[in-house]
C-alpha cells in the first residue's frame, strides 16, 4: 500500500451496479465460452432470467399491493378507499402497512444494487457548490417524521451512518460519473469575491463560520494505492483498481481559493467537474395532505417516490421538495447599502436641518431606490425558483408507480447480470477459483470491454449459484462451476417442477402414455403369473390322483399275482 496527497482528488467507492444492458453481459459471456457451448449457454441464461421473474412474482405483487394501499388516498382511488372503508383500517393499520412497504423498497433497492446516502456525503452537498448556486432552505417541518421514524426504530442498525434527516427522507444512490462545465462564469465569480471579502468575515466575527470544503470518507488528502510486481518481478507496478474511481473535484472554490485568484483570473475560462451520481431516487411522506386530494387515514400527506439522474454531488439539495430559494449575497448585498445610505441621508438631514429641495429630491430618489431593490429582490426570487425548476425538469426521470416498475425490473436484471457473468467465468476458466479471483474477474471484464470500473457483488452472486446447484463449493474457499449439460438439466427439472400439474398435450402426454404402458405391463405380468401358477397347482393335483390311482391298480395286480402263485404250488404235473 502506498499513499498519495492530493487536495483536490478523492475516492468515490464504485457501485456494484452494472450500467449496461442485458445483450452486451450475454455478449461478455458467450465470448469467454468456448464455441460448441454457446448455444447451451443461451438456454441457460434464458432460463436463469425465467426462474428468477417467477421467483420474484410474490415479493412484486405484495410491494405493488401496499403500495396502491398506501398511495390510494392521494391518488383518489375511490374503489380502494371503499375497500379500505369497509374493512374499517386504522391509522395505526395503516402504518403497519406503510412501514412494510417502506421495508420491502428498501430490500429491493440494495438488491438493485442502491445504498441510502451518508451524513458525510450530505455534508459534501452542503458544504460546496458545483453548478446549482442558488441559496436555499429545506423546510423540513412540512416532512411527516413518523413514518420513517417508525421505519428506522424497528431496524436500528440501517440507521447507522444514515443523513440527520432520515425520518423525513430516505435518499438512495447508485454508480458513479462526472459533470464538466467549461465557461468564464464573471457573475459567479464576482458573486464568490463579495462572499469571500465581506459574508465570510463576518459569519467568522459572530462564531458561524462557513464550512468551504468537505471530503468524502475522509480520503481527500490521502489517496491509498495498491501495488503488485510487474510481469518480470524486476519491480512494483500500480494495480488498476476497480473498487474505488480517484476523481480531481474542480469546482470555482477550489481552482480559486482565495480573492485575489478570483481577481487574476476573472476573464479567464474555467474547467469545472464533479462527481455525480447517476441514479438517486428520493422517498419521503408529506405531513399535510396536498391541496384538492384527499388525507391518508390520521390525516397523512401522500407518500412520495422521486427519480432523477446525473446529480452532482455538490448540488444534492437541489432535488429535496419544499426548498425555499433566498436571494445571493450580491443581491442582499446591494440592497442594504442603498438601505443604509437612504437611512444615513435621512438622518443627515433631521440633524442638520436643511430640508433642501435638492435633499428632498435625494432621499425621494433614494426611497425610489429601495422600492425597486424591493420588487428586484422579489423578481430574482421568482427567477431563481424557475431557474432551480427548470434544473429539475432536466433532471427528473421516473416517479411513483413508474419509478416502481422501473426498480423492480431493475432489480431482477441486475441479479441475473451477476449471476450469468459468474457462472461463464467460471466455467471458462476450467478450474476452481477464490471469491477474490471471480471478483478481480469479472471487474477485469467489464473494464476491458466497456471501460467501467465495478464493484462487482461476487458473494451475492455465489449465494445464488450454489443455492441452484450451478456452482460447487470445495474445500470451503474454492468454487467450480457445474458442467454446463449437468446445469442445464437441473434448471429444466426444476422448471418443469414448479407445479404439480399435467396438461393433455405435448411431452406430458406422452409421459403419461408411457406411465400406463408399463402398468399396463405390469399388470399383465402379474396376470400371466397368477394364472400360470394355478395351472401349476391344478396339474400337479391331476397328476396326484393318476399316481394314486395307478399306485390302487398296482396293488390290485400284485395280489392277484400272489393268488395264482399259491394254487400253482398245490398243483402237481404229470411226467412221463
Amino acid at each position: 500500500m502506498a499513499e498519495e496527497t492530493d487536495d483536490n482528488k478523492t475516492e468515490i467507492r464504485n457501485s456494484a451496479f452494472i450500467p449496461l444492458g442485458m445483450n452486451f453481459v450475454k455478449e461478455i459471456a458467450k465470448e469467454l465460452m468456448p464455441e460448441a457451448e454457446r448455444k447451451g449457454l443461451s438456454d441457460f441464461m434464458r432460463i436463469i432470467r425465467l426462474l428468477f421473474h417467477f421467483e420474484y412474482l410474490e415479493s412484486r405483487d405484495k410491494l405493488k399491493r401496499n403500495f396502491d394501499i398506501v398511495t390510494a388516498h392521494q391518488d383518489d382511488n375511490e374503489a380502494l378507499i371503499d375497500v379500505m372503508k369497509e374493512s374499517k383500517m386504522t391509522p395505526s393499520e395503516f402504518l403497519d402497512v406503510s412501514v412494510n412497504f417502506v421495508s420491502d423498497f428498501c430490500t429491493l433497492s440494495a438488491d438493485a444494487n442502491f445504498s441510502l446516502l451518508t451524513q458525510k456525503e450530505w455534508e459534501l452537498a452542503k458544504a460546496e457548490d458545483f453548478m446549482f448556486t442558488l441559496p436555499c432552505d429545506i423546510a423540513w417541518d412540512k416532512f411527516d417524521k413518523e413514518l420513517l421514524g417508525t421505519f428506522l426504530k424497528q431496524n436500528p442498525a440501517l440507521s447507522e451512518g444514515l443523513t440527520q434527516f432520515a425520518d423525513a427522507a430516505l435518499m438512495f444512490k447508485r454508480g458513479n460519473g462526472v459533470a464538466k462545465a467549461k465557461g468564464m462564469f464573471i457573475m459567479e465569480k464576482v458573486e464568490m469575491f463579495l462572499e469571500m471579502c465581506i459574508m465570510e468575515p463576518l459569519l467568522a466575527i459572530v462564531g458561524r463560520p462557513k464550512t468551504v470544503f468537505a471530503s468524502l470518507g475522509g480520503v481527500g488528502k490521502k489517496r491509498t494505492a495498491m501495488f503488485k510486481k510487474d510481469g518480470a518481478g524486476k519491480g512494483l507496478i500500480e494495480e488498476e483498481r476497480h473498487d474505488v474511481t480517484v476523481i480531481e473535484r474542480r469546482t470555482l472554490r477550489r481552482l480559486l481559493p482565495n480573492p485575489l485568484a478570483i481577481l487574476k483570473n476573472l476573464f479567464k475560462t474555467m474547467e469545472l467537474q464533479e462527481p455525480t451520481f447517476k441514479e438517486v431516487v428520493l422517498l419521503y411522506r408529506m405531513a399535510k395532505p396536498v391541496e384538492d386530494r384527499q388525507a391518508g387515514p390520521g390525516g397523512v400527506g401522500p407518500l412520495i417516490l422521486k427519480s432523477f439522474h446525473d446529480i452532482p454531488m455538490a448540488d444534492l439539495e437541489m432535488i429535496f421538495p419544499e426548498v425555499n430559494v433566498t436571494v445571493k449575497f450580491k443581491d442582499m448585498l446591494i440592497n442594504v447599502t442603498l438601505a443604509i445610505i437612504a437611512i444615513i441621508t435621512f438622518l443627515w438631514t433631521l440633524m442638520t436641518g436643511g430640508w433642501t429641495k435638492e435633499v428632498i429630491t435625494l432621499i425621494s430618489v433614494l426611497g425610489g431606490k429601495v422600492a425597486q431593490s424591493v420588487t428586484a429582490l422579489m423578481a430574482a426570487q421568482t427567477r431563481y425558483t424557475g431557474m432551480m425548476a427548470k434544473e429539475l425538469q432536466a433532471k427528473s426521470a421516473n416517479s411513483q408507480t413508474g419509478m416502481l416498475m422501473h426498480l423492480m425490473e431493475s432489480m431482477e436484471d441486475q441479479e441475473c447480470k451477476e449471476m450469468i457473468l459468474s457462472y461463464a467465468v467460471l466455467a471458462a476458466n476450467g478450474k476452481s477459483m477464490t471469491l477474490k479471483e471471480i471478483d478481480a474477474k469479472c471487474e477485469y471484464e467489464l473494464y476491458d470491454r466497456f471501460r467501467l470500473k465495478i464493484d462487482f457483488d461476487v458473494e451475492g452472486a455465489m449465494v445464488k449459484l450454489l443455492r441452484e446447484g450451478l456452482v460447487e463449493q470445495r474445500a470451503g474457499v474454492l468454487y467450480t462451476a457445474t458442467p454446463l449439460k449437468k446445469a442445464l438439466k437441473r434448471l429444466d427439472t426444476k422448471w418443469d417442477n414448479l407445479f404439480d400439474y399435467r396438461d393433455d398435450g405435448g411431452a406430458t402426454k406422452a409421459d403419461d402414455a408411457a406411465m400406463q404402458l408399463e402398468a399396463a405391463r405390469k399388470a399383465r405380468y402379474q396376470t400371466v403369473e397368477a394364472t400360470l401358477r394355478e395351472q401349476l397347482a391344478n396339474t400337479d393335483a391331476e397328476r396326484a390322483a393318476a399316481v394314486g390311482k395307478l399306485k390302487g391298480q398296482q396293488e390290485e395286480i400284485a395280489k392277484r399275482i400272489k393268488l395264482l402263485e399259491d394254487a400253482m404250488s398245490s398243483y402237481k404235473w404229470r411226467t412221463g
